[in-house]
């Protein structure tokens, strides 16, 4: 039996966020930032992370989520609503795709 997978939430996909973020940063970077004050308005910029990061980060979302983030789409990402519409976005998709069948 194959269950439909459902959109994930803000507060979902942030708290996904901060883990990867706290498994892939260095420790100095994480003492740069407050993991628990990131919101959907949160500039990607503001974030300490260089394009190796960045992929990392992107990777475990992807797993976590089960969807796939091109490298172009998590580059042009400006804020963290970007990343959290285009996962809603993947994961609404595959559904339908589930439903579909």
């Amino acid at each position: 039996m194959t269950t439909t997978p459902t959109a994930p939430t803000d507060a979902d996909i942030l708290a996904a966020l901060r883990e990867a973020l706290a498994d892939v940063l260095e420790p100095a970077d994480l003492a740069h930032i407050d993991l628990d004050t990131l919101t959907p308005a949160t500039p990607l910029l503001s974030l300490p992370l260089d394009s190796i990061t960045l992929v990392a980060a992107m990777t475990r979302i992807e797993n976590t989520f089960r969807v796939f983030i091109p490298e172009k789409e998590a580059f042009s990402f400006t804020h963290v609503s970007d990343l959290a519409d285009f996962v809603r976005e993947r994961v609404a998709a595959k559904a339908a795709r589930i439903i579909s069948k």
